[in-house]
């Protein structure tokens, strides 16, 4: 049967092909393609009919459905279906069960992956569901056209009063209809009903979509518009379920709505969305009298109450035949053993107080809130009103012990009675999440219950924790030694030292500690320190746009507080992210205020800190001086108050410097004394940043097998930690080595994966630095157009944002490709100019390349004296260098031309 020789597949006796050794989705679906052309490439159209006779009961299958079988994006394909496809294209029965068996194997080993498979993000199905099977069989006859020829996006918007059972019924549609929807079930809350917050922006909820798809934060564009595009250019081709729950408006939804055939999306909405085009509306009203009593007892258990029982119909009728209100009164009833359904009726009409302030005068709902409130403990009670304060999306043990003054032990139960009760959903281990009407109903009864200073106070100690943990978590995982936090520290937090640990909990932690700042904008001790909280990971996993602003925003809070240590680290926090993005002059200009500060103060953790910064700086400018300077004067500091994470840090940056500058054996012996202390110290973010130092070191004395050995060894820990930027960097430095060594398909493959990861973070100065390094692999295989395309995009790049030291050696490399292009003239000036810049810039191994480029000229022109003079300056060069390959390169040139 099939085997894999050599890289070409060894067909079966009838010459199919064989998906034995398939090892993968993507593979399978490779194979399926060329068993397509093996059976004489049938149309999809015509692949249709066969198939469509062969499916129990027979139905038409439309050609669409058949083609998208085949498209090698997709995460999951039926089984039955590809085998029933199989078996059209007509192989013998036994090589049916070898594809069948193929595409079992693969969704299992799909499974085991824990990035494959497509999102399935609906909330659990309701079991109970009652009273709603003619909307439901709507819903899925409207489903259907998502399989017709001239389908577009099919869109039904469900929607009718609070407690409705519109989010229940969506619920149900999306888990019977997610076998159509094989590329997956996107879920958002769009909140037009959640207190204090207003609906939700759609900017927001397309962001994260685009996340939940796999889009870097740091890459998805700030603008409404543009977000759009990014969305509907993800869901292009694919087959996907979206709910788009509790809407306000069509200007809210229209902007989420995917644009290709092949998608469905549900909407839930108290508004009717007249002017929503196209969209197939299906509003909700209360239940009838017996799905209202069916409802109820299933709730409250149907062994519980008796069928006949009198007083059903009444409970139903208080409830307003309102699903919300009926599940919440029978669970009431279920947890009450000694509890009759008489008693719970005199309950329920003594509860009948009005709703209109936050349910649209939904009396009934109201009366089920006041009836399973009044049924609590007193400290049940204050901890389900002091729940609804918190401003993000969630809450654990920690945060709910913070909010609550209380010990772990008794939040923990407390959380978990209230779970017991329905007043809380857990929608993951241990995190708890209040439905937006409950959160509602509990903040109105806090401001009646609780005074203005007590709930002041419950919300300041949960912003401290959420800060205090924050900087505490960003420790571990710091670039550079983050100072300690202020204040006391909480009576609980959980143990973040692990740098594992430390990000999985800022990362999850993330929406919330935004929403805690977003509330504490008016508090200047809060913004000041949420934001050097959620510094460290805003710094590597974005929005970088969110971080200029937060930051930005906690510098002006600590000035108005003239708090000069906290107004110095926001801007060091501030100038870091500005020379991520490449706006130099601003960041040197916020870092220099910084270390002004620093140095009035004496703060000399952040003086060092604020130095590193300028250096770095400074290095991408090209002024190496400088930056070796105000690298050392960090490091001595560094080394006078005991901080090894600062000196191994420094002493990276120091040697990067001296490789710049050329002095290799100097910059070898620094960065070993660096990456032996991140070793020491287990910081893993360092040890991997020094050795891509050491990797670009033996790149360039032609040591290629130990710069290979140190680039992979760093790729391997930046993608363990998760840091896109360096990992991009890394990957960017193993291609340069891979050019080196010949392998420029391998180089052209890491080199377009590092530009794509550039300009998804929004790293312009990377994506300059790969489309540079793109155009010389181009070059080397001889496509010289595309190559002067990449320098051209390159060069446009650096000069925009101002980065000389970048640009003179990018244009080297440019030059070359427009010689090899026949403009000799024009790439003779280009080498002037880059001899220039280099030597002024002090580069001298960039400056050798020029000197090669200028002999190069003098050669083609008929003049071999210059071209050798020139040769020889960039020689002398080489040697004082030890660049080896180099070396050999231009002297084996110049033997030649003496043998001439």
């Amino acid at each position: 049967m099939c085997e894999i020789v050599g890289g070409t597949r060894k067909m079966a006796a009838n010459g199919a092909p064989d998906p034995s050794q398939v090892r993968d989705l993507a593979e399978f679906i490779t194979m399926l393609g060329e068993l397509r052309q093996w059976a004489g490439a049938p149309s999809y159209r015509v692949l249709a009919k066969r198939v469509g006779p062969l499916s129990r009961p027979p139905q038409t299958v439309a050609h669409t459905t058949v083609a998208s079988v085949f498209q090698p994006q997709r995460r999951r394909l039926d089984i039955d279906f590809v085998t029933t496809i199989v078996r059209a294209l007509g192989v013998d029965e036994s090589q049916v069960t070898l594809w069948r068996q193929a595409c079992v194997r693969v969704h299992v080993a799909a499974k085991a992956g824990a990035s494959v498979g497509p999102l399935r993000q609906l909330p659990a199905d309701l079991a109970t569901l009652t009273g709603r099977d003619v909307e439901l069989q709507r819903i899925l006859d409207i489903a259907a056209a998502v399989d017709s020829e001239s389908a577009t996006v099919v869109v039904s918007a469900i929607d009718g009063m609070a407690g409705i059972g519109k989010t229940a019924l969506a619920v149900r549609a999306g888990h019977l209809l997610a076998e159509k929807f094989p590329d997956g079930q996107l879920f958002v809350d769009l909140h037009a009903h959640t207190a204090g917050t207003g609906p939700r922006d759609p900017n927001g909820a397309l962001g994260q979509m685009l996340q939940a798809l796999g889009l870097d934060p740091r890459a998805i564009p700030a603008e409404l518009e543009e977000r759009a595009k990014a969305f509907r250019n993800r869901l292009a081709g694919s087959r996907t379920l979206i709910l788009l729950d509790d809407a306000a408006s069509e200007r809210q939804v229209r902007p989420l709505l995917p644009a290709a055939p092949g998608c469905m999306v549900l909407i839930t909405s108290r508004n009717r969305l007249k002017a929503l085009d196209h969209a197939h509306p299906l509003p909700l009203d209360v239940l009838d009298p017996a799905d209202a009593i069916a409802l109820f007892r299933a709730y409250a258990g149907p062994d519980r109450i008796a069928a006949d029982d009198p007083a059903l119909g009444r409970i139903a009728a208080l409830c307003g035949y309102l699903p919300l209100a009926l599940r919440i009164a029978a669970a009431n009833l279920a947890h009450r053993p000694t509890w009759t359904t008489d008693h719970l009726e005199v309950r329920l009409r003594a509860g009948l107080a009005d709703l209109a302030a936050f349910d649209d005068g939904d009396r009934q709902v109201r009366a089920a809130f006041d009836l399973s409130y009044s049924n609590l403990t007193p400290d049940q009670q204050a901890a389900f009103r002091y729940l609804g304060l918190i401003p993000g999306p969630d809450g654990d043990v920690y945060a709910a012990a913070a909010l609550l003054d209380s010990g772990l032990n008794e939040a923990d139960m407390l959380l978990q009675e209230l779970t017991d009760r329905s007043l809380l959903t857990e929608t993951a281990p241990g995190r708890y999440r209040l439905h937006d009407l409950l959160r509602k109903y509990a903040r109105t009864l806090a401001a009646s219950h609780d005074s203005t200073e007590r709930r002041k106070t419950a919300l300041d100690r949960l912003l401290h924790y959420y800060a205090y943990t924050a900087q505490t978590a960003s420790t571990p995982i710091a670039r550079w030694p983050r100072p300690a936090p202020n204040g006391p520290a909480p009576a609980h937090i959980p143990d973040v030292s692990d740098p594992e640990t430390a990000r999985a909990w800022l990362r999850a932690e993330h929406p919330n500690l935004d929403a805690a700042y977003n509330y504490a904008r008016d508090l200047d001790h809060h913004t000041i320190a949420l934001a050097a909280g959620m510094a460290e990971i805003l710094l590597s996993d974005g929005a970088w746009i969110r971080a200029l602003e937060v930051h930005r925003s906690a510098a002006e809070a600590a000035a108005r507080r003239d708090h000069s240590a906290a107004h110095a680290a926001a801007l060091t926090d501030l100038g870091q992210v500005q020379q991520l993005m490449g706006d130099y002059p601003g960041a040197t200009d916020v870092l220099a205020q910084a270390l002004e500060i620093h140095r009035q103060i004496g703060n000399h953790l952040g003086e060092a800190n604020t130095l590193n910064g300028l250096g770095q700086i400074h290095q991408q400018i090209g002024n190496y001086p400088s930056a070796a300077e105000t690298h050392a004067r960090a490091l001595e500091i560094y080394r006078q108050i005991g901080s090894l994470l600062g000196e191994a840090n420094a002493l990276t940056a120091l040697g990067h410097v001296q490789y710049l500058i050329g002095d290799y054996p100097g910059a070898t012996d620094v960065l070993a004394q660096a990456l032996e202390i991140h070793r020491r110290i287990g910081n893993h973010l360092g040890e991997a940043n020094a050795l891509t130092a050491l990797g670009r070191v033996r790149h360039q004395v032609g040591d290629y097998p130990g710069a290979v050995q140190f680039h992979t060894q760093a790729l391997e820990f930046y993608r363990q930690i998760g840091n896109r930027l360096s990992e991009a960097n890394a990957l960017t430095n193993l291609g340069r080595v891979q050019h080196l060594i010949g392998d420029c398909s391998g180089a052209a493959q890491d080199h377009m994966r590092a530009l794509e990861i550039y300009r998804q973070i929004g790293n312009r100065p990377g994506e300059a630095h790969a489309l540079t390094n793109l155009g010389r692999v181009r070059h080397q295989s001889g496509d010289y157009p595309g190559a002067a395309e990449a320098h051209t995009r390159a060069l446009e790049i650096h000069r925009q944002i101002g980065n000389p030291s970048n640009e003179a050696w990018a244009l080297n490399f440019y030059a070359a490709t427009i010689a090899a292009l026949g403009d000799r003239p024009h790439a003779f000036t280009l080498y002037q100019q880059a001899l220039a810049m280099n030597r002024a810039l002090h580069k001298p191994d960039d400056e050798a390349i020029s000197l090669e480029g200028v002999a190069d000229h003098h050669f083609s022109t008929g003049d071999p004296a210059q071209g050798m003079a020139y040769l020889n300056q960039a020689l002398e060069i080489y040697r004082r260098l030890g660049m080896d390959p180099d070396i050999k390169r231009v002297q084996t040139r110049l033997d030649e031309f003496d043998e001439q």
